[in-house]
């Protein structure tokens, strides 16, 4: 049945909260203190609906830019104001860490959310799908189908310049792309030939593709050097932090929060967007399972003359062997966590840096459980018009 709901606030997801007849309703499409039409079947506990139309528009609200946003499915909160954003995000942190992790709110210090330093035009990477009729899409979450997407108001210039440079590609299923400065690369996956991949090299944008794991031409994408020297590498098929520009907020938020630790080891240390900021000065232990992205960091450290011991393998299998003196441990899992790795620690100070709540104050809460306290944390926005963003969190033991 068609019903009136008033948006309340957002939640994990980029849902908004609102209730009918005693039950929460999640609801898509709509910002804090709007009144809008939905579709409720009134089945179960909480139920999840799209807004219909909306009847009265609150505070929060603004007129999204992109025309396919409610298609797409990127770019959850695109209605609502950016300083509303922020002030949900840092709600949404505090909110997990106490409903999931058992840390109440005024424990620890929650700091001010930092903002990005572009709202749109941010994204250095992507990776899209095929959609039907050959384009290039993006699906939503937990749907099969992939929306067609010609143009993408969150990538930077290059970044969509790549997109149209990379064109169709029969028989890729997956494009992944990576911006450099002035160039980029590419990554296919599917049953393409490696005489068409070699053809994206003749583009004066591309200067290395991945196919299927094999690299061809150069596909590393070479950054800046940081203050001591160190220059951060990344490939299409690896993993990147999308927000260029947010980078070096993210870097200073794990360094202060490792002030005076001189032995660290670093967890699902990936290429070293954390690693090499590290070294010069500290006894830097990185340990990271996927190969590629343990080669990257090496050359990059080795380059800048900065010493650093790599392990590839397992984070929780090092962690629960690890026998060395340590003054903390920082660690950047994937969104799934690092339950396993999380149940072997025992240095003083753990730095965790997530890019999910709920998944940080159930891996807290399983420190808390080994005597840890939560001191610190720092929600940081890489991800403008999205649910995403990142928590930087200090555990003392």
């Amino acid at each position: 049945m068609r019903v009136n709901l008033q948006a309340e606030s957002l939640a994990h997801g980029g849902e908004a909260i609102a209730r009918h007849q005693g039950r929460v309703v999640f609801l898509r499409g709509a910002a804090p203190g709007d009144v809008v039409e939905a579709e409720v079947r009134g089945e179960g506990r909480f139920e999840h609906a799209t807004a219909l139309r909306v009847l009265e528009r609150g505070g929060s609200r603004v007129d999204p830019p992109c025309p396919i946003v409610d298609r797409c499915g990127g770019c959850a909160v695109q209605h609502v104001a950016y300083d509303a954003q922020l002030a949900a995000k840092r709600d949404l942190t505090a909110d997990a860490l106490e409903r999931i992790g058992g840390f109440p709110r005024g424990s620890y210090e929650l700091g001010a959310i930092v903002p990005s330093p572009r709202q749109f035009r941010y994204r250095r990477r992507a990776r899209m799908h095929r959609a039907p009729g050959g384009r290039w899409g993006f699906a939503q979450a937990g749907a099969s189908e992939v929306e067609p997407v010609d143009a993408c108001l969150l990538f930077e210039p290059l970044l969509e310049e790549l997109a149209a440079a990379a064109g169709e590609v029969p028989g890729a299923t997956d494009l992944g792309l990576l911006a450099g400065q002035k160039h980029g690369a590419v990554d296919l996956r599917g049953q393409v030939s490696r005489k068409r991949a070699e053809k994206l090299l003749q583009h004066r944008l591309i200067r290395g593709v991945t196919l299927n794991g094999e690299a061809l031409g150069d596909p590393v994408v070479v950054d800046a050097p940081l203050t001591n020297g160190a220059r951060l590498r990344a490939r299409p098929d690896t993993f990147a932090q999308a927000n260029r520009d947010a980078v070096p907020l993210l870097q200073r938020e794990a360094l202060a929060a490792l002030a005076g630790a001189q032995r660290v080891l670093e967890l699902y240390c990936g290429s070293g967007t954390l690693t090499l900021p590290l070294l010069g000065e500290r006894n830097v232990t990185a340990v990271e399972g996927a190969g590629p992205s343990l080669s990257l960091l090496r050359r990059s450290a080795d380059e800048a003359g900065l010493a650093v011991r790599l392990i590839a393998g397992d984070a929780g299998k090092v962690a629960a062997s690890w026998t060395e003196p340590l003054d903390a441990v920082l660690l950047d899992p994937p969104r799934t966590g690092a339950a396993d790795a999380v149940r072997a620690l025992r240095a003083p100070r753990i730095v965790y840096v997530s890019c999910d709540a709920p998944t940080l104050a159930r891996d807290g809460k399983l420190l808390a459980q080994a005597g840890y306290r939560l001191a610190a944390a720092v929600p940081l926005d890489l991800f403008p018009q999205t649910a995403h963003f990142e928590v930087v969190a200090t555990f003392l033991r």
